[in-house]
């Protein structure tokens, strides 16, 4: 089965890479997908009245709906899913023309969830509607379906310094939010207290989760092993102004987005009070269903520190993917082969 990488050069502006890109020290940037494909900038310290700082036009501009946005620091690149498109892009910043690439499409239904693991240098996507999990090359879009029969997997994270992908699944009820190894071996439970989960985002710093409910539109938390849940955030009323979907966690504050063109921050460990950016608000005022906010991310290079790559420097011996395992296992990481292709005895050389 052979995989095709479409490689398109869109000319934009040029964009130096501080500009998307913090340098370590500096405060980090939120990122936010729009139905317009475009991709905003904003700093969250400069207060609720802070100005978009660039918007960058994206590939399929006005024909699709972006859902899910992550990023490269280290290779400047930002990666992005589209729904209705039912493909995979990246986004490299600086340098020259903007190069913008098609990584996976054509088979994919809605890649709802994405993550990047910036060690090992894969993309895990989620496919709501295929119901599987997937991992990708993002260098050469070659694809591997890691998880299976999984139940509308809505959204996903991933920790590859612990070794650990995790994912919400179900609808109101079925939910669960669940975690998984990298390679894709060993499965758990974290909790089935959920109702009507919407998107995930991960907390490195203190290994929690964070997820959106739609049904009573509240931001909920729970640690990574199932500990200590707590809801993060209940609407002052009954209003869909506030209705948290896309999520983000960056220092001490969660951010999202919901449907109708805004920004909103609370507080991780706060009172409930609401941070709105106005800026982000006048920049859609114009058409409100054109502009609205889809996926959201803090570009922030705390994030993605270093930890030891368990694939070592050669890729672990492995002829296409290397795919860490957890720490506590009977192996550091796993070989394995795109879809359609077999893994040969030797448990590292992919075969037709």
């Amino acid at each position: 089965m052979k995989t095709l990488l479409c490689v398109v050069l869109v000319l934009l502006p040029v964009y130096t890479r501080s500009v998307v890109f913090p340098s370590q020290g500096e405060d980090p940037l939120i990122a936010i997908l729009d139905k317009d494909k475009k991709v905003s900038f904003i700093n969250p310290v400069g207060g609720n009245h802070t100005p978009v700082l660039e918007s960058i036009g994206l590939m399929s501009r006005g024909r699709g709906a972006s859902s899910a946005i992550d990023f490269n620091y280290n290779g400047d690149l930002i990666y992005w899913t589209d729904v209705a498109a039912h493909k995979v892009y990246s986004l490299r910043v600086g340098g020259g023309d903007q190069e913008q690439q098609v990584i996976l499409g054509g088979d994919l239904d809605k890649p709802e969830g994405l993550a990047y693991d910036w060690i090992h240098n894969n993309l895990y996507i989620s496919d709501r509607m295929q119901n599987n999990i997937l991992v990708i090359n993002p260098e050469t879009g070659a694809r591997k379906t890691l998880l299976t029969d999984i139940d509308y997997p809505r959204d996903i994270e991933v920790d590859p310094r612990t070794g650990w992908l995790y994912w919400i699944t179900g609808d109101e009820e079925t939910a669960r939010l669940m975690k998984s190894s990298l390679d894709g071996r060993f499965h758990e439970l974290i909790t089935n207290q959920l109702d009507y989960p919407m998107k995930l985002a991960l907390d490195y710093d203190e290994q929690r989760l964070y997820w959106t409910e739609g049904t009573f539109n509240m931001i909920k938390s729970i640690g990574v092993n199932g500990e200590n849940p707590t809801t993060v955030y209940t609407p002052p009323y009954s209003s869909w102004d506030y209705t948290p979907i896309h999520i983000t966690i960056s220092g001490d504050y969660v951010y999202w987005v919901e449907n109708m063109r805004k920004l909103l921050r609370v507080a991780k460990h706060g009172n409930n009070e609401i941070t709105r950016y106005v800026s982000l608000e006048n920049y859609g005022r114009w058409n409100m269903r054109k502009h609205s906010f889809m996926g959201i991310c803090a570009i922030d290079p705390r994030k993605q520190t270093d930890s030891p790559n368990l694939c070592g420097t050669n890729n672990g011996g492995c002829s296409h993917f290397c795919l860490p395992s957890l720490q506590s296992s009977d192996r550091s990481h796993t070989c394995a082969c795109p879809d359609g292709v077999n893994l040969s005895a030797d448990e590292a050389t992919c075969t037709v």
